[in-house]
């Protein structure tokens, strides 16, 4: 009788059909959404996928039904560095902007933090579960580490526009090789054997390197149908979504400027998503403001004529895809300015400056601007057809097992 092996082969070594996927991302809730919606249409076509991380990821992708496999990290900061850098010549802090420098130097030491923290847990689960591939976030460096050590391709999946992670793949490789080595990567920080890029055409930033198009299938999390009042004839109801991060971070000072700029406003209605602590703190708002508990956006955006966000990639995605034009409020994060740059570029929307966003007359402008326009909702339309045009999830399964068996 042949003896068990103690770590079974890859189901691809085995000639199966069947492959295990690994998901390693970083511990930032929006960073894992995007991926779910690859993550199931890997399970409906019969593949086995499995998350590993930290508490919070976990939690998330439980709520999401994927398999999940908490793993002890050493401890220290949890999540990935925020990018570290100066503007040069008055330039905006984007990941985007040539006059944007980043201090690698900094960011270098954080990710040797992370990576180090976190490697060898991920590591000794990998080489149990034995997977035939591995998908991680641009910012997860662990994950294609950790395809390196086990000889099996990585795959990166972006959250939306995206530069920095581009300019700073040498820098990590840099910064990551000894780690890399140590765990057994011989090339260091390898290469992702594919990335994935659900930006349309006309998201997508100059610099960023090339990537395959996914189609961005809106997945904002678990939820019911939002519960909140029809709205009346004629009236035009606006979301306003920011991140519970954001809010926790930043205060309520925008939201409330905002708020008072569409008390100023007739026939329109806004729906502010706010957690009841956020909401508190909010306090009092106009008649014409609903303040209602957050809900799968993609369910709240189906009634609105447009959408008032933070710069955030999973809410500015879900209201492109949607068709919705959008008024971005860009906070304290170069991703968020470079969301701002691509939808101005696109024609889907505009931005409102850093330094007057605590002004509600501007504010009351720029959201007069958006509803007033037509070419605002026509060119939210064309995105939404680009985003139509793109291959879906499930389309993009024959090329993950072509990858994963390139190299079984």
């Amino acid at each position: 009788m042949t003896p068990t092996p103690a770590h079974p082969q890859r189901l691809y070594e085995r000639g199966e059909s069947t492959m295990r996927v690994l998901l390693v991302v970083a511990p930032v809730r929006t960073h894992l959404l995007p991926i779910v919606p690859l993550a199931w249409a890997l399970q409906a076509a019969g593949h086995q996928v499995l998350l590993c991380g930290e508490p919070s990821t976990v939690e998330t992708a439980r709520g999401a039904g994927l398999h999940t496999a908490e793993v002890a990290v050493r401890p220290g900061p949890a999540g990935p560095p925020k990018p570290s850098g100066k503007p040069a010549n008055g330039a905006s802090p984007s990941n985007g902007s040539p006059g944007w420098q980043p201090d690698w130097d900094a960011l270098a030491a954080r990710w040797q933090a992370r990576v180090g923290r976190v490697l060898d847990g991920y590591l000794a689960l990998a080489r149990e579960w034995r997977p035939d591939l591995i998908i991680s976030d641009p910012v997860e460096f662990s994950g294609p580490i950790v395809a390196g050590a086990l000889g099996i391709p990585a795959v990166v999946h972006r959250w939306g526009p995206d530069v920095l992670t581009t300019q700073a793949r040498e820098p990590a490789r840099r910064a990551l090789k000894s780690l890399a080595q140590q765990a057994g990567s011989d090339e260091g920080l390898p290469d992702p054997a594919l990335l994935l890029d659900p930006c349309p055409p006309s998201m997508r930033p100059e610099g960023a390197a090339p990537g395959e198009p996914v189609r961005f299938v809106p997945y904002n999390g678990p939820g019911g149908y939002p519960d909140w009042r029809p709205s009346g004839d004629g009236e035009r109801v606006v979301c306003v979504s920011y991140s519970p991060r954001t809010v926790d971070e930043l205060g309520v000072g925008g939201l409330a400027a905002l708020a008072e700029a569409f008390g100023r406003m007739d026939g329109v209605r806004a729906l502010f998503t706010l957690s009841e602590a956020h909401a508190e703190l909010l306090g009092p708002v106009p008649g014409n403001v609903e303040v209602v508990a957050p809900a799968p956006l993609s369910l709240l955006l189906d009634r609105c004529a447009a959408v008032v966000h933070h710069g955030g990639s999973g809410t500015g995605l879900t209201a492109l895809a949607m068709g919705l034009p959008q008024l971005v409020l860009p906070q304290a994060l170069p991703a968020l300015d470079v969301y701002a740059e691509r939808v101005t570029a696109s024609g889907s929307g505009f931005a409102v400056d850093h330094g007057d966003q605590d002004d509600p007359a501007r504010l009351r402008t720029a959201l007069d601007t958006l509803l007033g326009d037509p070419r605002y909702a026509k060119d939210a339309l064309r995105c939404a057809d680009e985003v139509r045009a793109m291959p879906l999830p499930s389309q993009l399964v024959p090329r993950l097992e072509e990858v994963a068996g390139a190299r079984s």
